[in-house]
């Protein structure tokens, strides 16, 4: 594996309790190779990115601050860039475009890692817009190891769905736990209902929130794996900048 690979993780909302909540969820993916630093939208972007306007919009405020920054640690560059936006984030081809480095967003992370499994699979997201726009992105992501789209070998015969919470990526961490859980419970129930032997977490904010949909799975007297994009997408970057794959 190469040495000291270094990931810098976008939450593209300006919402910073989102990206702090992250850093101690993937704590126990460090070790000495491995570096993880973060970054927040600048504050007149979006704080929730909830449709295509916010998206855009997220995009729009994000990138020249976020260009500046690149600019301003070089020599020091980042070996690969997570979006951590759940949706095909404008970000991600922006940054694909003009880096030369893997660049991933979390829905394609988990969406890779859920198709590599060979197993029915849905998605648990947010707001009902994100039914729509998931299930259509589905059929997009068509990656290579190196990030350059390529001819996709996978069908859509184990994908099973997406079901929404109603709640927005803000309200996920500002509604109360107990009622966050328990639509995170019935939308994984329903999935689990028709046939999801998988669950992924459509939000970065639902990041540790993995129990809400093992009780939803014990609620159908069914087992189900979870995968979290965000630390898919750690782990896939580092397992392609390892192979060279890049």
């Amino acid at each position: 594996m190469t040495n000291n690979v270094s990931i810098l993780i976008i939450n593209p909302n300006s919402t910073a309790s989102m990206t702090e909540a992250l850093k101690p969820l993937l704590r126990d993916l460090l070790h000495p190779n491995l570096y993880l630093d973060f970054y927040t939208a600048p504050s007149s972007a979006p704080k929730s990115i909830d449709d295509e306007e916010t998206s855009e919009a997220s995009a729009r405020e994000t990138l020249p601050q976020l260009l500046n920054l690149l600019e301003d640690r070089q020599p020091c560059v980042y070996a690969a860039y997570l979006v951590a936006c759940y949706s095909a984030h404008p970000l991600t081809l922006i940054l694909r475009g003009r880096l030369h480095v893997p660049v991933l967003n979390i829905f394609e992370a988990s969406v890779i890692r859920a198709r590599s499994l060979g197993l029915p699979f849905g998605i648990v997201t947010t707001g009902k817009y994100w039914e729509g726009a998931l299930s259509a992105g589905i059929a997009q992501i068509k990656l290579g190891a190196s990030g350059e789209h390529v001819e996709s070998i996978w069908t859509h015969e184990n994908f099973v769905g997406v079901r929404s919470t109603g709640l927005s990526a803000a309200e996920l961490h500002s509604t109360a736990r107990e009622e966050v859980d328990r639509r995170i419970m019935e939308a994984s129930a329903e999935l689990i209902r028709e046939g999801a032997q998988v669950v992924l977490l459509g939000c970065a904010g639902m990041s540790g929130m993995e129990e809400a949909i093992m009780r939803g799975a014990r609620s159908e007297g069914k087992e189900v794996q979870i995968i979290d994009g965000v630390r898919a997408g750690i782990e896939l970057l580092e397992a392609w900048i390892g192979i060279g794959s890049y």
